[in-house]
């Protein structure tokens, strides 16, 4: 395991524009100095995509942000179009939190709102990250970090559970509106998504109001670029089966845990 990208490029590209940002601590998504931190480092922590069981993690949200390419598929996706469409960062809603994006689309000159939707970034996680910051050390310091395996994680069970309590909440919000919310994931994360939860019927309708684009990162050259790899869509109705409808674990199983516990004095006195 290792960092595949740092500072928006890939590791091994050894090119000025590459080096430069290296130098400058710049993000070619954001257009601007990246501002991912670390407690342990006095410099952004720019990662933005790992090395890790044969597949390209990323784990900085701001990756998804490439050439606006998951807007414009959003746009086409709604609207048809990207013309009169205006985007919005962090907009909040009472009771139900804030969205990462809202694309919004108005009369031609005029600021009457004629539709909308909402795009929301699911990027992954990771554990041991310690091991991961020492990488990028290692990597600042001109050290080959490709011939090196760093002993982290990924966290992506803890990164479902969370994103699909907030699918839960925004989708019936956009269901009860009948507008769209689109979820921005990697493949990986959405197949995890999928055999966690027991998830079926998503084959694509667009007439499902929570939609996912699923994206991969694919070698380009000597940079990686996203690519929409799928489309699927569901209901809340779906959802909230799935995830009510988990299998319970047995019992007595975790009688036994406890009894192997108490064998090994390993609680604490109550005194």
């Amino acid at each position: 395991m290792n960092p595949n990208e740092i500072f928006s490029y890939p590791i091994e590209d050894k090119s000025e524009e590459a080096r430069k940002a290296v130098r400058e601590y710049y993000c070619r998504f954001l257009e601007g100095k990246c501002d991912k931190q670390s407690r342990t480092i006095n410099y952004p922590m720019g990662v933005c995509s790992v090395n890790h069981s044969r597949t390209k993690p990323i784990i900085c949200p701001h990756r998804f942000l490439e050439n606006n390419l998951v807007f414009k598929n959003a746009c086409d996706s709604v609207f048809g179009t990207i013309n009169n469409v205006l985007l919005f960062s962090e907009v909040k809603l009472s009771n139900v939190g804030s969205f990462d994006f809202v694309l919004v689309k108005h009369k031609p000159i005029s600021n009457k709102v004629e539709d909308f939707c909402i795009v929301e970034f699911q990027s992954d996680s990771t554990t041991g990250t310690g091991n991961l910051v020492k990488a990028l050390k290692d990597f600042m310091s001109g050290i080959d970090v490709l011939q090196n395996r760093y002993q982290f994680g990924m966290n992506t069970y803890n990164t479902i559970k969370l994103s699909y309590i907030q699918m839960l909440i925004k989708g019936q919000v956009m269901e009860k509106w009948g507008k769209n919310i689109f979820w921005v994931m990697q493949k990986y994360v959405f197949d995890n998504m999928v055999n966690r939860f027991g998830l079926n019927d998503l084959d694509y309708n667009p007439r499902h109001k929570t939609q996912y684009h699923i994206y991969n990162l694919v070698a380009d050259s000597n940079i990686y670029k996203l690519k929409l790899a799928d489309k699927k869509s569901t209901t809340i109705a779906n959802l909230l089966k799935a995830f009510t409808h988990q299998s319970i674990p047995s019992l007595d199983t975790f009688v036994e845990v406890l009894e192997r516990k108490i064998k090994l004095k390993l609680g604490l006195i109550i005194e």
